[in-house]
């Protein structure tokens, strides 16, 4: 419509100017007017269509863009979904790891328990013993001195009615024969005590009391589970630098020791560290020994397959069949993979316990004296057996010239 109207506008002003000029400027003036104008409306119209263009161009590009960011909106989403179900999973597996391990303790809680109560009978039962020892003494001693005092009364009793007797004969009227009978009658009564023999009355503590616990001790030998093994070195697995001594239960490092060739052939024994095995393997039970490492710089203990090899070894921890402890620099150290584990003791101990469950598939290390845990190893299925594993070490310069010992109690 503004169009129209400006197109009207255009030919009444030209027309106006025409009538009033030559006919020819007229007409040349209505030409330039009707261009100018035509071409002015052009010029509106062409850029009215560009800016429409323009905007819609722009909004075809910021509609892209929006849908390109709610594609990142929704994967962005998605990964967030991603780390929830993460999340809950690893809430899920801590939640499962805690009742897990509650029901862990639950059961080390009952074990304990009943080994308590398995003591707890053993001295019950020694005590029961011991008292019944006391009562059958008591009922001897007392029966012993009842049979006494009924002998004593017995004569009393006798001494009683010949008194009684005698005084009836006093109260008899006189006469020559009451004098026979009255001579008859005191060689009959001539009765005298007789004190039976005397009875040892003291009772001696020693006898029932006495060193009442070292004795429980030493019995409760028979009921420890595990015993104190009882186990030796096997010096055919020895390195030939070692020299094994007193029964096969201590070990020496010697670096001037000479050997036959012939022993490197053997193929039980270590011939590149300076190691050895104990004489009994174990694949089942549990078993408990010591072994002295007093006087020592460094050493290494615990078990080990039986199929480890005796040669050179990239690693020797739980991961080829070894579960052990060393003495290193001062340190304790487990023997895990893939670096060791820093053993923290209060005491450096001069004597290790080692406590093999085979059932449980663990190992465990102790400082023997006060039987304070240091380590224990989770071994996995025992698919053979193992054996005890020592290394004595090197002489470290003549500060580690100590043998290593089995130890075994006397109770």
């Amino acid at each position: 419509m503004t169009l129209t109207l400006s197109l009207s506008f255009s030919l009444s002003l030209a027309l106006s100017l025409s009538l009033s000029l030559s006919p020819l400027f007229n007409c040349a003036l209505m030409c330039d007017v009707l261009k100018f104008r035509l071409s002015s409306l052009c010029t509106d119209k062409d850029t009215g269509m560009y800016n429409n263009h323009k905007k819609d161009t722009n909004n075809n590009l910021n509609k892209s863009l929006l849908e390109e960011q709610k594609e990142k909106l929704i994967q962005a989403i998605k990964k967030i979904k991603h780390e929830i179900n993460e999340c809950n999973d690893a809430e899920n597996d801590t939640y499962a790891e805690a009742m897990y391990m509650e029901s862990q303790f639950e059961v080390m809680e009952r074990e304990i328990r009943a080994e308590f109560q398995n003591l707890h009978r053993f001295l019950d039962e020694e005590e029961e013993r011991d008292l019944e020892r006391l009562r059958k003494e008591r009922d001897r001693r007392v029966k012993i001195l009842k049979e006494r005092e009924r002998k004593i009364s017995m004569q009393g009793r006798d001494l009683e009615r010949a008194i009684e007797t005698l005084n009836c004969k006093l109260k008899e009227e006189d006469s020559p024969k009451l004098l026979k009978e009255i001579k008859e009658l005191l060689k009959r009564c001539e009765v005298n005590f007789i004190r039976p023999p005397p009875i040892d009355t003291e009772i001696c503590s020693g006898q029932f009391v006495g060193p009442v616990q070292y004795r429980i001790w030493k019995h409760m030998k028979t009921s420890l589970y595990p015993n104190i093994s009882t186990l030796t070195f096997d010096p055919e697995t020895a390195h030939p630098l070692l020299t094994v001594f007193s029964g096969d239960t201590k070990v020496q490092f010697e670096e001037e020791k000479e050997f036959i060739e012939e022993e490197e052939k053997n193929p039980k024994r270590f011939y590149y560290y300076y190691c050895l095995m104990g004489r009994e393997g174990f694949s089942h039970g549990r078993h408990y020994w010591e072994v002295d490492v007093g006087g020592k710089t460094a050493w290494r203990l615990g078990v080990a397959r039986e199929n480890i090899p005796r040669g050179e070894m990239d690693s020797s921890t739980e991961e080829n069949g070894f579960w052990t402890l060393a003495l290193k620099n001062g340190s304790i150290l487990a023997c895990t993979h893939p670096k060791p584990t820093l053993v923290r003791s209060a005491t450096s101990p001069t004597r290790i316990g080692i406590f093999l469950d085979c059932d449980r598939e663990e190992v465990s290390f102790y400082n023997a004296f006060t039987m304070m845990p240091l380590f224990s190893f989770s071994m996995g299925p025992l698919l053979m057996p193992v054996f005890p594993f020592y290394n004595p070490c090197d002489t470290d310069e003549g500060k580690n010239l100590a043998p290593l010992s089995i130890f075994h109690p006397l109770l």
